[in-house]
């Protein structure tokens, strides 16, 4: 509770004097008495004292888990702590497929055509002369091809990896690539180096690998 002594003493007013100034009503420390009493609720000084303490308990456990916290990242930076499920997996390495295939017949292959040049008319014309050998022309259109200095880009799917062997005979120094499509047919992505198709009486007829000259290991095992 407040100690009054210490107080300065009051002016000596009349019971129930209002004060006015300016005609305007004067509150008084009288008034807010009466209105307030001083029931001496002040705050005891030990549980100041306690929430000082609280306070910084409180400061010292956010200081120690940010610390952790850099701490740990640290770790997984460097590769010194390992978190399930954080790990990066690098994706496999694209291989060649190492199967030995034999040759089937060209009319046992729907094969798509695509220029892949500024060239009109290249897909068109070469889809002719393959159609004249036998395969069942599909698709024939223009398509951007990532490869340069190639003749030509050999695609299929699973499936589809004997089809591309007959056409990687037939059309010199190709690019095998692999894809998800599951049927058997093949696309024909035309490059710039692209001159003609290998002379018919000409083709290898052999059983063997396809061909991914730009992939490792080498001819006889590639791409994907």
């Amino acid at each position: 509770m407040t100690n009054r002594s210490h107080l300065p003493r009051k002016p000596n007013r009349k019971p129930k004097e209002t004060l006015r100034l300016q005609g305007r009503n004067i509150i008084t420390e009288d008034d807010l008495d009466e209105v307030f009493a001083d029931v001496g609720d002040v705050e005891k000084p030990e549980v100041y004292t306690h929430r000082k303490i609280l306070h910084g308990v409180v400061l010292t456990l956010l200081v120690a888990l940010i610390i952790a916290a850099v701490l740990t990242a640290l770790a997984v930076v460097r590769g010194d702590f390992k978190i399930p499920g954080w790990s990066h997996t690098p994706a496999p390495e694209a291989t060649c497929p190492a199967a030995v295939h034999e040759y089937p017949p060209n009319d046992s292959i729907t094969v798509n055509v695509y220029n892949g040049t500024q060239e009109e008319g290249l897909a068109g014309q070469t889809s002719g002369l393959l159609a004249k050998r036998g395969y069942q022309i599909g698709e024939v259109a223009s398509k951007r091809i990532s490869h340069s200095g190639v003749t030509a880009v050999v695609i299929s799917g699973k499936a589809g990896e004997a089809n591309a062997f007959n056409l990687q005979r037939n059309i010199p120094e190709t690019e095998y690539v692999a894809d998800q499509r599951a049927d058997a047919s093949v696309d024909v992505v035309l490059g710039a180096e692209f001159k003609q198709l290998v002379p018919e009486d000409r083709v290898d007829q052999t059983a063997g690998p396809l061909s991914c000259p730009r992939l490792s290991p080498e001819p006889s095992e590639v791409a994907k």
